[in-house]
């Protein structure tokens, strides 16, 4: 009958451990995928109020576009129906990688979404990315509070989007 001893079981399940971790970061990592950013635009749904916008797109976790833009208070707006808003121009170039995008409005409340993440999901090449600021106390009065989010779609090739950047054109 074999006995193995507590500290040899230790030393081996260390070693096991050990030996595993660099697969266990690569299935983690797993879940991302190059891409590219094919467009980023921010709307402001507030009827109420003009914001400022910084819009920030970082590749590979270097941040290679930043820029900060005034978006008018939206006119008589429609839930569906696109506000007031504005594009960043495309300075992060044609370079896939691994991309996340973020929005900040007013310099306080602030957004963020991978795009490697969606574009790992979906098996895209190619992602969009939509800011929009929404204040639901001037809109409804069944929903209260105010939202900030981004929206992520395969929809490089469309051309409904305004300053769609020029290398997604096929």
């Amino acid at each position: 009958m074999v006995v193995m001893r507590r500290r040899a079981l230790l030393s081996a399940a260390v070693g096991v451990t050990v030996g595993t971790a660099g697969c266990l970061g690569s299935i983690r990592g797993s879940n991302r995928q190059v891409a590219q950013l094919g467009w980023f635009g921010v709307h402001n749904a507030d009827p109420e109020s003009s914001h400022t916008f910084t819009l920030i797109v970082e590749r590979d976790g270097d941040v290679v576009h930043e820029s900060s833009h005034d978006v008018d208070a939206a006119e008589d707006h429609d839930p569906g129906v696109a506000s007031a808003g504005a594009v960043a121009e495309c300075t992060w170039g044609e370079t896939t990688g691994e991309y996340a995008v973020r929005v900040r409005r007013d310099g306080e409340e602030e957004a963020e979404k991978s795009i490697s993440s969606f574009a790992a999901e979906r098996g895209a090449d190619c992602v969009v990315a939509d800011a929009e600021y929404e204040n639901y106390d001037a809109t409804s009065e069944f929903l209260d509070g105010k939202r900030l989010s981004i929206s992520l779609r395969e929809a490089c090739d469309n051309d409904g989007y305004l300053r769609r950047c020029s290398f997604t054109r096929g």
